[in-house]
């Protein structure tokens, strides 16, 4: 009778144990699971942990800004740059943006309490704001390349490093593939264009059109690409100017004459101001009418950014080689890139407000300054 009563005893303890075992496991399975981390190297070589999976990120950086949306990771973004936040193009895209913090105005100017109140899990930034951030707060930071050469190779690196932090390596490779695509298209049909007869180029910026890029500024790469000459190539223009971003420089009226370029390119004001300047009038790109607007998109084309490095040598090529791409569409290609690029499909307008530079953005208007000073740089 005694080991009968034991036997029971002991069944019943068993069964209270299992119960107790399966309902933690149910409650554990309720549970939503906590986030890891992971040790990443950034673009600056240094070692760093992030959470897995990536939420809640702070991305400073103009040019840099359109990345997030190319990897399709835009509704991660709690802070982002003047720059970006003021898109006009990237507000139709993104209706959200407008509820996202911009705590980051221009390079190394940010406003730290605006960051704090947005609580990114880290921060995606270039060394100046970069060091700002760890100096003022506990975010971490993940660097990229804030100083840039712009070139084609190192937007490829950009955007793979982002798409490896976030997780959409293919989303990046999709990218790099398209890129290269373009550029080796572009490229194979200026090859044979024999170096003295290939078309000059002028970049004008700002109001006076007189703000340039010189041989030594990663325009010059792309110039190239295009099957054209750099007129300010003997121009150097590497280093800090006041109030302009690196690369660009201001240059003389005199210099431009000299040059005499065969196109210009311009990002203020219309190619009828200056057909009407009397100053511009002994130009061949002026009397031949070869007076260009730049075209703008999510960020201007004259910035080292993912979009400008596969559109902008092609739309060079062909406003001046109409007769080699006779067969490319530059509204096409424009929705094609947007399309499986950005993963959105523009309209027949916004394609060619994009061309136009309708889109440029007005950032410092109130200040009176041009696109190309006031928006924010990498």
């Amino acid at each position: 009778m005694k080991r009968t009563i034991v036997l029971v005893t002991i069944v019943l303890v068993l069964g209270v144990i299992l119960a107790g075992c399966t309902s933690s496991a149910g409650n554990a399975g309720a549970t939503a699971p906590q986030a890891k981390n992971r040790t990443i190297t950034d673009m600056a070589g240094r070692q760093i942990e992030i959470p897995d999976p990536v939420e809640r990120t702070a991305f400073f950086g103009g040019p840099i800004g359109q990345v997030p949306y190319i990897l399709g990771v835009e509704d991660t973004i709690v802070a982002t740059s003047i720059g970006s936040k003021n898109s006009q193009l990237l507000n139709i895209m993104d209706p959200n943006l407008k509820n996202t913090a911009a705590p980051r105005q221009t390079n190394g100017i940010i406003n730290i309490e605006e960051l704090i109140k947005s609580n990114p899990q880290f921060v995606v930034a270039g060394n100046v704001d970069g060091a700002i951030v760890e100096k003022q707060t506990k975010i971490p930071v993940v660097y990229f390349f804030e100083n840039s050469e712009g070139t084609a190779q190192q937007t490829k690196n950009e955007v793979t490093f982002i798409g490896y932090i976030y997780g959409k390596e293919d989303r990046a490779k999709n990218y790099t593939s398209y890129q290269d695509t373009i550029l080796a298209m572009v490229k194979s049909r200026v090859a044979d264009i024999p170096a003295a007869e290939r078309k000059v180029l002028f970049n004008g910026y700002d109001a006076n059109h007189l703000i340039t890029y010189g041989g030594d500024s990663y325009m010059q790469e792309r110039i190239e690409t295009a099957g054209l000459r750099n007129a300010a190539q003997p121009i150097n223009t590497s280093g800090t100017r006041p109030g302009i971003h690196a690369g660009l420089d201001q240059i003389s009226m005199e210099q431009v004459l000299k040059w005499n370029p065969d196109i210009i390119v311009i990002d203020t004001g219309s190619p009828e101001d200056v057909y009407n300047d009397s100053k511009w009038a002994s130009i061949s790109a002026v009397k031949n009418h070869q007076v260009y607007r730049l075209p703008n998109g999510v960020f201007v084309w004259n910035r080292p950014t993912a979009e400008s490095a596969v559109l902008h040598p092609l739309w060079m090529a062909k406003i001046a080689y109409p007769d080699r791409f006779a067969d490319i569409s530059l509204k096409d290609e424009v929705k094609k890139f947007y399309r499986e690029i950005f993963w959105y499909d523009l309209t027949d307008e916004q394609a060619n407000k994009i061309l136009s530079g309708e889109y440029a953005s007005a950032i410092s208007a109130g200040k009176g300054q041009s696109n190309q000073t006031s928006m924010g740089n990498k």
